[in-house]
């Protein structure tokens, strides 16, 4: 008694761990239909291997079938908009107790259970996914709360107590939740640092714009998305800024350019939310990136920014108003 309790607190949770450590994603080939069709497959099959090795461990180590419905759910959460883990979470606990009924542990005839089982599990996940407002790990936390409050409603229904059973529900969960806290820690950490990485190598060190790099990916993934009916960009430059270098020197020219950033990047993003971005190529050329917007709108847009510094020239450090002109056009 004293081994089953302890396969179920520490064995199986460590288990199922590295079984969601086997799994990988395939968001990349999203837009390959071969490519994902394969993948699929394979994630399917794997999985089902995986939830039999489980459920015949679990069986031999406490008699129980402990643990099967945290891999589906535990992925599910990880990546709620891919309906294989919705269509895996619903036919687990069925395919989990047929195969229990052809061993001779549980009956054919509590094929009703099995499906009550699987509607329980999949109006808690979706409730729970849903609710953005609460964290992901909060959300994830009550979901595995939800599969041992309804594994120890179970055995109270079916008069099945055994305290490797209750353990397995309770202090084994218990276990998982912390191992897997410490997992979603550690990935978020590195999923933090990579991406101030990536924002690092696509901001511009002195405006703070978005660079050539950024600029070069962004027209890539515009080109694959198929909300996107056009696609402007435009190229700008400051007209007579070397002057402004040899006159007044690079610090000054640095705040006019940082001064001309702030109010471009404001201006497109103001006036096309979620379908414009400022870029910096270098020096003092700029370049900006509109979609599903005509080129009447950006125009007008551009202009406003030209008369902008007409009327609001800038006092540079030096005390002189520099009056800072610019030059556009379109492609």
């Amino acid at each position: 008694m004293a081994i089953e309790i302890f396969d179920a607190v520490i064995y199986l949770p460590i288990i199922v761990i590295g079984q969601i450590y086997f799994e990988h994603y395939f968001a990349s080939f999203k837009n390959q239909r071969s490519a994902n069709f394969i993948l699929t497959t394979v994630i399917v099959v794997t999985y089902l291997i995986q939830e039999f090795c489980l459920l015949q461990i679990s069986l031999l180590n406490i008699r129980d079938a402990a643990f099967i419905m945290v891999l589906p759910v535990t992925m599910l959460f990880r990546n709620s908009r891919n309906k294989i883990w919705w269509w895996l979470l619903a036919i687990t606990p069925i395919l989990a107790n047929i195969y229990m009924a052809h061993i001779k542990l549980s009956s054919f005839s509590d094929w009703g259970v099995w499906i009550g089982q699987s509607i329980v599990f999949f109006l808690v996940c979706l409730a729970l996914t849903s609710r953005k407002y609460l964290s992901l790990r909060v959300r994830y936390t009550m979901a595995i709360v939800g599969l041992g409050i309804v594994e120890l409603l179970y055995l109270t229904l079916e008069n099945q107590f055994r305290p490797a059973s209750i353990v397995a529900a309770t202090a084994g969960l218990g276990v998982f939740l912390i191992l897997e806290g410490q997992r979603y820690a550690v990935e978020m950490k590195k999923d933090q640092k990579l991406k101030l990485l990536q924002n690092e190598s696509e901001r511009d060190d002195l405006t703070g714009l978005l660079n050539y790099r950024a600029l070069s990916q962004e027209i890539k993934n515009l080109t694959k998305r198929k909300e996107i009916h056009n696609i402007i960009i435009g190229g700008l430059d400051i007209d007579h800024f070397k002057s402004i270098n040899d006159r007044y020197g690079h610090f000054v020219g640095n705040e006019v350019l940082n001064r001309f950033s702030t109010t471009l990047r404001d201006r497109i993003h103001s006036e096309f939310p979620n379908h414009g971005y400022a870029y910096r190529f270098g020096g003092e050329e700029f370049s900006i990136v509109v979609t599903n917007h005509s080129i009447s709108e950006v125009h007008a847009v551009l202009q406003s920014v030209e008369r902008y510094f007409v009327q609001h020239p800038i006092i540079t450090t030096e005390g002189g108003p520099n009056q800072s002109q610019f030059l556009c056009w379109l492609n």
